[in-house]
């Protein structure tokens, strides 16, 4: 604790507190990342199991157009 009131002492107020604005900062970028990549790559589960059903429906389509 006692580092933190020297670093302020020398650096003054607004340079640690500028700091501490862009670590807070880094944390939101990265946190909003990988919040974003979560949910697309829920999408796009969702979106290639729809997709397969599809797939099935279509050669059901396919092979009973084949047999008539």
């Amino acid at each position: 604790m006692n580092e933190l009131f020297e670093l302020i002492e020398s650096y003054g107020i607004t340079l640690v507190l500028l700091v501490g604005a862009f670590y807070a900062l880094y944390q939101f970028f990265f946190f909003s990342i990988k919040e974003v990549k979560r949910t697309f790559e829920k999408h796009h589960e969702k979106n290639a199991e729809n997709m397969n059903q599809l797939k099935e429906k279509v050669n059901k389509i396919i092979a009973l157009i084949k047999n008539k």
